[in-house]
C-alpha cells in the first residue's frame, strides 16, 4: 500500500469519526464543530496535495535512476561488447601476421649476410696481389720469383717470360712445332689470353669459372704481367743509384710505375672478385637450406669450382643473387604461387636493396675509370715533351746570345 493510500484512508476514517450535526443541539455549537471540521479538512486536503505532489516528484526520481541505470547497464554492455570486438579483430591481425610473416630467409638475405666480408677480402686480395704483399706465392718457381725480386734487365725478363709459359701455358701448336721446354697444357696461353682474367683459364670451349681454382688465379696473375708490364725498368745497382743519372733515373722509372699501376689495381680487383672468400662455405650451406627455387637454381648454374670445394666467389655471389630471380625459373613459380602482398613486397625489397648495391659498385667503378681516362690523356699530352724541351733550349741559347 502506497503512502497516498494511506492518507486518504486517514482522512476518509476522520471524517467518519466527526461527530455528526445532529449529535449537537446547540446550533452554535454545531456550527463551530462544523467549521473546524472544515478547517481540518481543508489542511488534511492541502497536505494530501502536497504529499501527492512530494510522491509523485519521488516516483519520477526513482523512474529517472532506473532509467540512468539501465542506460549505464546498456553502456556498459556496449563498450564490453566493442573492447570484445577489438580484442577479437587484435587477435586475428596477430595471428595474420605471424601466418604472413617471413622468416629470416637464408636465400633472400644472403648478400646482406655475407656481402660485407666478400668484399673486404676483394680489397685485401686486390692489395695482397702489390709487389711486396703477401699473396700466396705462384706454384711456378720462376714467376714467384719475379714477384719477389728485384725487376731484372729487359732480356732478362723476357727469358723469364718464356720460362713461366714453357712450364704451365703451351698451346698445341707450339708443342706441335716442337718448342723446347714445351708440354701440353690444360691451360694453353692461360698467360697470354684474357679468358684468364674474366672466365678463368682453361682450354677452349670451357663454361665460365665465376670462381678460380689456385691454378686459375695464378694465370689470371700471369696473364696480368704479360699484358700490362712485362719488361718493367729496371732497379739499379746501389751504386749507379747515388749517382746523379741514377737518381734522374729513379725519378723517371716511378713516373712509369705511377701509370701503370693505377691499370694493375684494376686487373688486381677482377682477380680478387673471383677469389674464394671466408664464410662462402657457410653460404652455400644456407643457400642448400633455403627455398626449393634457391636450391635447383644453385645446382643448375653454380661454378664447377663452388660446388666441387664448396667454396664461393664475390664474382659468383653477385650473380647468384642477381640470376636467382629473374633468370630462375623455379623462382617465377614460386612467387606466381604466392597471393600475400606481404610476402611479394618484401621479395621486392630486397631485390631494389640489391640493384642500388649494385649501383654503388658501378658508381666506384665509374670514378676509377675516370682517374684512367684522366692518366690516359696525361700520356698522350706527355708526347709534346720533346718538342716543348726543344723549344726551352732554344729560348735558353737565345738568351745566351
Amino acid at each position: 500500500m502506497t503512502l497516498k493510500k494511506i492518507v486518504l484512508l486517514s482522512v476518509l476514517l476522520f471524517e467518519a469519526l466527526a461527530p455528526s450535526r445532529s449529535a449537537y443541539a446547540d446550533p452554535a455549537t454545531t456550527a463551530a464543530v462544523t467549521a473546524g471540521t472544515t478547517v481540518l479538512s481543508t489542511a488534511i486536503g492541502a497536505l494530501n496535495t502536497a504529499i501527492s505532489n512530494l510522491l509523485t516528484e519521488i516516483d519520477d526520481d526513482i523512474a529517472a535512476i532506473g532509467s540512468k541505470e539501465s542506460g549505464s547497464s546498456v553502456m556498459t554492455g556496449n563498450t564490453q561488447r566493442e573492447m570484445a570486438t577489438q580484442v577479437q579483430q587484435q587477435s586475428e591481425m596477430d595471428r595474420t601476421l605471424q601466418e604472413t610473416e617471413l622468416p629470416i630467409d637464408p636465400c633472400a638475405t644472403s648478400g646482406s649476410n655475407y656481402a660485407m666480408g666478400a668484399i673486404h677480402n676483394v680489397n685485401t686480395t686486390s692489395s695482397s696481389y702489390r709487389p711486396g704483399g703477401n699473396a700466396p706465392p705462384p706454384s711456378n718457381p720462376t714467376f714467384a720469383k719475379v714477384l719477389v725480386s728485384p725487376t731484372p734487365s729487359t732480356p732478362s725478363s723476357r727469358k723469364a717470360t718464356a720460362t713461366i709459359h714453357e712450364a704451365s701455358y703451351c698451346t698445341a701448336s707450339e708443342v706441335a712445332l716442337g718448342y723446347p721446354n714445351c708440354s701440353t697444357s690444360s691451360m694453353p696461353d692461360g698467360d697470354a689470353n684474357a679468358d684468364s682474367l674474366y672466365s678463368g683459364a682453361g682450354m677452349p670451349n670451357k663454361d665460365v669459372d665465376l670462381t678460380f681454382t689456385p691454378q686459375e688465379i695464378e694465370a689470371a696473375r700471369a696473364y696480368e704481367r704479360v699484358s700490362l708490364d712485362p719488361e718493367p725498368p729496371q732497379n739499379l745497382t746501389k751504386a749507379e743509384a747515388g749517382t746523379e743519372m741514377g737518381a734522374l733515373y729513379i725519378a723517371m722509372q716511378k713516373a712509369y710505375l705511377a701509370n701503370v699501376s693505377s691499370a694493375q689495381r684494376g686487373m688486381n680487383d677482377m682477380i680478387a672478385m673471383h677469389a674464394p672468400f671466408p664464410g662462402s662455405a657457410q653460404l652455400i650451406n644456407d643457400i642448400n637450406q633455403s627455398s626449393d627455387s634457391a636450391q635447383k637454381y644453385y645446382g643448375a648454374n653454380a661454378s664447377a669450382v663452388a660446388k666441387s670445394t664448396n667454396t664461393m666467389s664475390m664474382a659468383e655471389l653477385e650473380d647468384f643473387e642477381a640470376g636467382r630471380r629473374w633468370r630462375n625459373p623455379y623462382w617465377q613459380i614460386e612467387m606466381g604461387a604466392v597471393a600475400d602482398p606481404t610476402k611479394l613486397a618484401r621479395e621486392q625489397l630486397f631485390t631494389t636493396a640489391f640493384i642500388a648495391d649494385i649501383n654503388y659498385q658501378n658508381f666506384l667503378k665509374s670514378q676509377r675509370v675516370e682517374i684512367l681516362l684522366g692518366q690516359i690523356l696525361t700520356a698522350l699530352e706527355r708526347q709534346n715533351l720533346p718538342a716543348l724541351d726543344a723549344q726551352l733550349q732554344r729560348a735558353q741559347m737565345a738568351k745566351v746570345r
